[in-house]
């Protein structure tokens, strides 16, 4: 009988099992060498009102005395520039945002009105929302409202009537929005683009309303991104709104004709 000699022979499975452990260390240590890819920051580029002279809005409710002291911290979400209270929209019937300081109850109804140069109303509503807490709130105008015209003025108010019996005391906030229509090459940049980066498109254009709206939309679905909330910050920064960054979001009503 011939007896063979048993020689110890590594198998692959070792090979294999030290690749396994190898790998994932090398591919850290190579990911800690990548350079961190940054969203692009949102800038505004505000443009100049146009010059309608007075009324300029208001942007803040303003001191006020007794049930109503709550409140005159009440503030339109849109920047003051040249004086002004304004800003852009592409959207024939936009959306409005507001920062409410206090809940309201049923003692304590709201009117959002919009009206052309003459003065006429093309949207006005009046009505309680009892339950609707502190934050930031929108208004948006509904589909049956009369669609705005491009490239004309129109003046917009929010009014809190927090004293029952003194309906004169009300605090309210004011401004401008005129509708544009972008040019082709923007139109094109906004197709297929995600709904962050058609924010930052807005605001480099100086379109404020759908700026601020998309961006507040997002935010709100999303109130852990920190992507966002680090976008959402710079711009109110940028619009000296910064003391709302932290204000929560609310939710009050669908507005009727």
């Amino acid at each position: 009988m011939i007896t063979q000699k048993l020689r110890y022979q590594p198998t692959a499975t070792f090979t294999t099992i030290a690749l396994w452990v190898l790998i994932p260390q090398l591919a850290g240590a190579q990911s800690v060498n990548q350079p961190t890819i940054q969203a692009p920051p949102i800038i505004f580029n505000n443009p100049n009102p146009p010059d309608r002279g007075s009324p300029t809005g208001r942007q803040r409710g303003g001191a006020s005395r007794g049930p109503c002291r709550q409140f005159e911290a009440l503030t339109a979400l849109v920047p003051v520039t040249q004086g002004t209270v304004w800003g852009q929209t592409v959207s024939d019937r936009p959306a409005f945002w507001f920062h409410v300081p206090s809940s309201l109850t049923e003692k304590t109804p709201i009117e959002f009105v919009v009206q052309d140069a003459a003065d006429n109303y093309v949207y006005k509503t009046r009505l309680t929302a009892p339950g609707t807490k502190s934050g930031l709130l929108q208004l948006p105008m509904p589909n049956t409202a009369p669609p705005l015209t491009v490239n004309q003025p129109y003046f917009w108010t929010l009014s809190v009537y927090c004293d029952p019996n003194k309906p004169s005391a009300a605090v309210f906030v004011k401004g401008m929005i005129q509708r544009v229509t972008p040019d082709a090459a923007f139109q094109n940049r906004l197709k297929n683009t995600p709904a962050l980066e058609q924010a930052r498109l807005y605001a480099e254009k100086g379109i404020w309303y759908n700026a601020v709206n998309t961006l507040a939309e997002l935010y709100r679905a999303k109130p852990g991104d920190r992507q966002l909330a680090s976008t959402w910050i710079t711009l109110l920064q940028q619009t000296n709104l910064g003391h709302l960054t932290t204000v929560p979001f609310s939710s009050c009503c669908t507005l009727k004709r």
